[in-house]
């Protein structure tokens, strides 16, 4: 177990959605999802949610808090006239790109209908999947097991749908399109077809047809390149 783990245990100990957790310490949700996905190794919100969270700050690494975990200050004129060496792991690049999230399992998030062809992505990964080769050395690549039948035959329910949240998006490609308007996270997949200024013109395959997602509701999107059949 991490301290990554710790912060997650105790929020959903107490019931706490990552929005709710957020807003009573000041940071974003994003910062909770990338805590509680490994995904930083050093955060200066951790203090924050220690407090509030009631836990024990001995139980975490000082260096997870975002303040240098060097020497005492008695020790600060020796520690600069003789550098230490760096731990071992620090020499291992494996371990860095591992860190950054380049390499290694990528997380597996379950859906639910939610009703007009979307989605709701649920907020804590179910578990990890083998990351494929399309997300060889891609930064907060992860998959989605698909439900829903907007998008048969191209994805089917129960497919795993693999996103690389980096590459532009390109017409004629299938994306995870992401609202900013429901607490829980609410996506449709659908085909990107063009952008109409004010709106994504977009394809859904059953049944067939070609609409409009409003902009500014729907402005993330994250590309689809891949899929594992159920």
């Amino acid at each position: 177990m991490t301290w990554h783990d710790l912060i997650r245990e105790a929020r959903e100990a107490r019931g706490l959605s990552q929005a709710k957790l957020a807003r009573a310490v000041g940071v974003s949700q994003a910062i909770i999802g990338k805590i509680e996905l490994k995904q930083v190794e050093t955060t200066k919100a951790l203090r924050a949610l220690v407090d509030y969270l009631e836990l024990d700050p001995s139980q975490f690494p000082p260096q997870a808090f975002g303040v240098w975990a060097g020497p005492p200050a008695a020790d600060m004129a020796r520690a600069f006239t003789s550098e230490p060496a760096p731990p071992e792991f620090a020499l291992d690049p494996a371990y860095w790109a591992t860190a950054a999230g380049l390499v290694g399992d990528i997380p597996l998030y379950a859906a639910a209908e939610g009703g007009a062809g979307n989605i709701l992505i649920e907020r804590d990964a179910i578990g990890q999947e083998k990351r494929p080769h399309e997300l060889q050395g891609v930064k907060n690549g992860y998959a989605i097991l698909i439900v829903g039948e907007s998008m048969v035959p191209e994805f089917e329910p129960g497919d795993t749908l693999y996103i690389n949240p980096k590459l532009p998006i390109l017409p004629n490609t299938s994306c995870v399109f992401y609202s900013n308007k429901n607490e829980e996270p609410t996506a449709t997949v659908k085909r990107y077809l063009s952008d109409k200024g004010d709106a994504w013109l977009v394809r859904q395959h059953s049944p067939p047809k070609d609409f409009e997602l409003d902009r500014s509701e729907w402005a993330t999107r994250h590309r689809i390149v891949s899929k594992k059949l159920r």
